[in-house]
């Protein structure tokens, strides 16, 4: 059913018609309980049933606060019933008076009359929270036990009726239709307002209407009807204060509620949200629990938590007519209940809720404390958001008034590539005056320990080292400086290729850091040394624990975003590409300028390169442009050239010569080549490989072959020397794929097992085949040949490139039966995808050991190659 039939305009309202189709299921269950708010659209949504043709014989009573006397009650059913069924029979009433009689004698002889109507019956109570009396809800609750074939009860009500609603859900014998069901939609708002005879609505009226009714159909009605009547400008300004709601409220929810459960109501709307324990401390009540009970068997708009048990919110608009009604009847209450928020909620560390009500509390020195407290919770678990949303609201002279507002804030607008912001901050920070020596000398010490941090991140492979270094390692205990430092200087070290020291001073800075509560920088610790390990080639150490925090870290953590990285990483190279994407498309929203350069560029390359892979070209180009224009915001030129080598590199695989040209004039490859044609730096800097890697293919685009050569060798010599194995599996592929032009097939054979050999089978992944292109398709032609060999584990991970098996020989031997104990450890090894470097590490052997035994193997087994012999022994 499409939507544009969902709904049409009946008679001033609108048809509900999935709603009644829903109701329609109340002919297979005794029970229907439809249980919302008032106004919340229960009675015309069963008016709209009964209206129907087919529905059965409907009794239908609309109750009234008098008809809770039983005798009443079911004098009023026994004439309903008879009016619409002539056959019922009502002697089982008339001779006696039921208030004299047990329930248990009144629900048997209503059993036997209802049993003699035939065909279906369906029986409406609507407004049954008008019924209390035990002896009515008893009779019912006996006939419920066991009810007449074809009757079926439908009840309708603003608060939980006090039947066994339990027993009936257990088994299947109720139907219930909430609140939530309830809810007006988009189209049965337009339904609704052309059977009112109101105006087109536009897009922003429609969202602001729906986003403040929060889909309650009497809030949206009361709204269309206002603005009906005094113009389109009273829906856009609708809200808590509009007379018709305000009298609504009064009537429907505050009438009838006893003086301390009123009290204790209205002032609970002081809190966004609540549970006992909150109330019985800030409202100083001992009955919360109760009262929360009580308003929640009365439907009074009060609105469970998802994920949070015993967390409760009130419906927006009732929330803040009610706070409108403290402030007029109790206004002395307010600042007090903030107080006690203020205290409850820090110590809860829920600052969010916790500076809200400080807020509110009017008293300046409760809330620049609170605001102490929070910006430095904020900044150790990452919500660097708030700090920067609430410092909008102090003054320039309040924020350098005070440390512990000026450093988190710099902190946070470093870290988010604000630096101008930052850097007018940490100059009027270093004049701001200090009242005490020793409040002077921390001061100083922030004020160097921020200034190398704003060094760091804006000039990001250009920070200087030797003294500035130094300085930043300097022992302070203040704001926990050594510990972001250790921090910063793993970070340094990793931009430089210095792996190992990278390694070291990132496990100290983890260790330190989440000793002293930083979760999210330790977080950031913990993927510095992911990464170093990645890049050093220990695969499975990286990849293990990667994994381990990334699905031990909660989504609602700042700290998931970094672990999330880490994962896209480990996805893609496993080519797990739908799982990469859809991680991807999840980080998207959630990276910001808030979010570290290495979060936002791997999303942003990762995402452009799966639509590139699935022929989005344009998209793919959009992905890269934006992440260019987010880059400007500082001196990230590594990022920038990351990205001109994915630019180039696409172009390069799809064959767009002139895209290729285009982005080679832009970023002045042929410069690159020119100025780095004989000069080879000293230490390695990857904004210098990333872009080499790019003029690489720009030249063998360009048909300039020996050129390219040269380049890469000049890139290899300096990615091997640091020991990035990563990079230098990637660059070497490159270099094989040029010389395979001339070769014969044998020849290509054995350059591919030789890289295989150096890296190991498991670092030949998806990102050597991408930025390597040309490898799959030689491997692919020389393993359907079976020259060769590759384990299926391997081809099985990479199913486009390699989709035909070819015929594979067993091992003519038994290698248990004629290598030694420790070549079989060696072969063990070898099978599991090791390089020789990870197989001497686990044997214990060197590297000279590990090749002799290797060779000893291939002799012994008859192979010639690591790769036969894997696949070969896999074959027996």
């Amino acid at each position: 059913m499409s939507t544009t039939d969902a709904s049409r305009p009946v008679a001033g309202r609108f048809y509900r018609k999935e709603l009644v189709a829903l109701l329609d299921y109340c002919a297979r269950v005794p029970l229907t309980l439809l249980l919302a708010p008032a106004g919340a659209g229960k009675s015309t949504l069963l008016s709209q049933w009964q209206s129907r043709p087919g529905p059965g014989v409907v009794v239908s009573l609309s109750l009234r606060p008098a008809d809770d006397d039983p005798v009443r009650f079911l004098r009023r059913f026994a004439e309903q019933t008879r009016a619409a069924v002539p056959a019922f029979d009502t002697s089982w009433f008339m001779p006696f008076d039921v208030a004299e009689l047990p329930p248990s004698s009144i629900a048997d002889a209503l059993f036997e009359a209802l049993e003699q109507v035939a065909g279906p019956l369906f029986i409406v109570f609507d407004d049954f929270q008008h019924i209390r009396s035990p002896e009515t809800l008893s009779v019912i609750s006996t006939l419920l036990d066991q009810p007449p074939a074809d009757v079926h009860l439908i009840i309708a009500s603003r608060t939980q009726p006090p039947l066994d609603i339990s027993r009936l859900r257990l088994e299947d014998a109720l139907l219930e239709i909430g609140a939530s069901e309830l809810k007006i939609r988009r189209e049965e708002v337009t339904a609704l307002n052309e059977g009112l005879g109101g105006g087109a609505l536009d897009e922003e009226e429609m969202v602001h209407l729906l986003s403040i009714t929060e889909g309650w159909m009497a809030g949206v009605k009361i709204a269309l009807l206002a603005a009906m009547r005094s113009g389109m400008q009273t829906l856009k300004d609708f809200d808590a204060s509009q007379p018709e709601l305000m009298d609504y409220f009064c009537h429907a929810v505050l009438k009838g509620l006893p003086d301390t459960a009123r009290t204790l109501f209205m002032q609970s709307a002081l809190l966004d949200s609540f549970n006992a324990e909150l109330c019985n401390q800030v409202l100083q009540s001992d009955r919360a629990a109760r009262l929360i009970e009580e308003l929640t068997s009365r439907e009074l708009f009060l609105i469970p938590i998802s994920g949070r048990p015993g967390w409760y919110r009130y419906h927006g608009l009732l929330k803040d007519f009610l706070r409108a009604r403290v402030a007029i009847e109790m206004p002395e209450c307010i600042a007090p209940i903030h107080r006690r928020a203020t205290r409850f909620f820090v110590r809860e560390q829920n600052f969010r809720q916790a500076v809200w009500h400080a807020k509110r509390a009017g008293d300046d020195s409760l809330f620049i404390h609170c605001l102490e407290q929070a910006f430095d919770y904020w900044l150790r678990e990452g919500y660097t958001a708030h700090i920067l949303d609430w410092a909008e609201t102090l003054s320039d002279s309040t924020l350098l008034s005070r440390d512990e507002l000026s450093a988190p804030l710099i902190s946070t607008l470093t870290l988010s590539r604000r630096f101008f912001r930052a850097r007018y901050y940490l100059d009027a920070l270093k004049e701001a005056p200090r009242n005490d020596q020793q409040a002077r000398d921390n001061h100083a010490r922030v004020i160097d320990f921020l200034e190398m941090h704003l060094q760091l991140f804006q000039h990001d492979t250009d920070f200087m080292e030797g003294a500035n270094l130094s300085l930043l390692m300097e022992s302070s205990g203040h704001r926990d400086i050594r510990a972001f430092s250790l921090a910063m200087v793993a970070y340094y070290h990793l931009q430089h290729g210095r792996l190992e020291s990278a390694l070291a001073f990132s496990s100290q800075a983890r260790e330190v850091l989440l000793r002293l509560g930083h979760h999210f920088t330790a977080g950031y610790a913990g993927l510095i040394t992911a990464l170093a390990n990645h890049q050093l080639g220990h695969i499975g150490e990286a990849v293990a624990f990667i994994n381990e925090h990334f699905h031990g870290t909660s989504r609602d953590s700042p700290t998931w975003s970094l672990w999330a990285t880490g994962m896209v990483v480990v996805l893609y190279d496993q080519n797990r590409l739908e799982e990469a994407q859809q991680l991807c498309e999840d980080l998207l929203p959630m990276v910001s300028s808030a979010s570290a350069t290495e979060v936002i560029s791997t999303v942003y390359l990762t995402l452009s390169r799966l639509q590139h892979l699935q022929g989005k070209q344009k998209p793919s180009e959009r992905m890269l442009e934006k992440l260019l224009g987010i880059l400007q915001l500082g001196n990230y030129q590594r990022f920038v050239n990351m990205t001109v080598l994915e630019m180039v590199r696409q172009a390069f695989t799809a064959g767009c010569w002139s895209r290729l040209d285009a982005v080679a004039e832009r970023f002045d490859l042929a410069g690159w080549v020119a100025n780095n044609g004989t000069h080879t730096p000293a230490t390695y800097s990857q904004s210098w490989e990333r872009k080499g890697l790019a003029a690489a293919y720009w030249l063998i685009a360009n048909g300039r072959l020996a050129e390219a050569d040269a380049v890469l060798q000049r890139l290899l010599s300096v990615v091997k020397a640091a020991g990035i194995m990563t990079r230098a599996s990637i660059v070497e592929a490159n270099l094989l794929v040029i010389t395979a032009r001339g070769s014969s097939a044998g020849e290509q054979t054995k350059r591919v097992d030789e890289l295989i050999t150096r890296y190991g089978l498991l670092n030949i992944n998806r990102s050597v085949f991408d930025e390597a292109p040309g490898l799959a398709a030689l491997m692919k032609k020389l393993w359907s040949r079976g020259m060769l060999m590759l384990p299926e584990f391997y081809t099985d991970l990479f199913p486009a490139v390699f989709d035909a098996a070819p015929a594979n020989a067993p091992l003519d031997v038994d290698p248990d039966a004629v290598l030694t104990p420790k070549e079989l450890e060696i072969f063990e090894l070898l099978q599991g995808g090791l390089s020789n470097a990870g197989i001497s590490e686990k044997a214990g052997t060197s590297i000279t050991t590990t090749k002799w035994h290797l060779k000893n193997i291939y002799s012994k087994l008859g192979v010639s190659s690591r790769t036969e012999a894997v696949l070969r022994a896999a074959s027996r």
